[in-house]
């Protein structure tokens, strides 16, 4: 057999003083198997396990209001996943700025007005004697205030819109509120 085998030492014809390297060796394929299959495994893991799910992470106004209405379903808080809170951020930011920039807002953003507006809003609704039969929540976004529960009458829903309007710096009331406490709620529920 004529040649050089892959174990046998090589030499260099270079004139660099005869070097002999080492022989290669044969790759062991069993170690690097067993890796790859350890690492694909773990990609498996990784890939299958669900997202992380981030509570309020732009830290949005989200109370109760009113708890007067027992065995109210309890709303989740706003929740978001790493990837829909980056696809969330531009339309923040771009619908924030867009309020300034159309002479809307005095403020730079929209979301700035929140906090403000839940301190103005909670008391008005807690204090309200047409609101002691109800369970109610409110969240505050970029001026908009969501109300979820329920209520003891169909017209107290309009009564709430009302209250929330009346309110500085609301641009719009959106109420998903259930009358009575059965029945399928208009609404994420919190995780038990």
């Amino acid at each position: 057999m004529g040649g050089i085998m892959p174990t046998d030492p090589i030499r260099l014809g270079d004139g660099s003083a005869n070097r002999v390297l080492p022989a290669r060796r044969q790759p062991r394929r069993w170690p690097a198997l067993a890796s790859a299959c350890l690492l694909t495994g773990l990609c498996r893991w990784v890939a299958a396990a669900p997202p992380a799910v981030l509570i309020n992470p732009f830290h949005d106004p989200f109370e109760q209001a009113t708890q007067g209405l027992a065995g109210c379903p309890v709303p989740s808080p706003p929740t978001y996943t790493q990837a829909e809170m980056q696809e969330v951020e531009h339309h923040r930011v771009e619908r924030g700025n867009s309020c300034y920039l159309a002479g809307k807002c005095r403020l730079s953003n929209s979301f700035l007005y929140d906090r403000g507006i839940a301190r103005a809003l909670l008391p008005a609704l807690r204090a309200d004697p047409q609101l002691r039969n109800t369970s109610v929540w409110m969240l505050v976004q970029g001026r908009f205030v969501q109300l979820f529960g329920c209520v003891s009458r169909q017209e107290q829903i309009a009564h709430l819109e009302a209250v929330a309007h009346a309110t500085p710096q609301v641009q719009a009331v959106l109420s998903d509120v259930l009358v009575g406490t059965h029945g399928k709620p208009p609404y994420p529920l919190a995780s038990p």
